[in-house]
């Protein structure tokens, strides 16, 4: 057995959530958790990159620097649709 307090705004959502959905609040709140503690089990896709190998490059190779700063952006299919052209002239 298990009791949770929920602030009053929580508690209103909850209650028209199951009231519209005929379900119980016990049942939501048991599968809403047993979701949380899945995904908290999950390894994360948002945590930080390792840092790339890069034992192949001399020490004081230039390029050093600037391996690994392009993190987010397009990925290479949409950088091949950009540079072929197949993204221009759409609606």
């Amino acid at each position: 057995m298990l009791s949770v307090r929920l602030p009053e705004a929580v508690e209103r959502e909850l209650t028209q959530y199951c009231a519209a959905r005929k379900l119980s609040k016990s049942h939501v709140v048991q599968e809403a958790l047993a979701e949380y503690l899945v995904a908290a089990k999950a390894p994360s896709s948002q945590g930080a990159a390792p840092d790339p190998d890069l034992s192949f490059l001399a020490p004081d190779d230039p390029i050093r620097q600037f391996i690994g700063i392009a993190k987010d952006g397009p990925s290479t299919d949409e950088w091949l649709a950009i540079t072929r052209g197949e993204d221009w002239n759409k609606p």
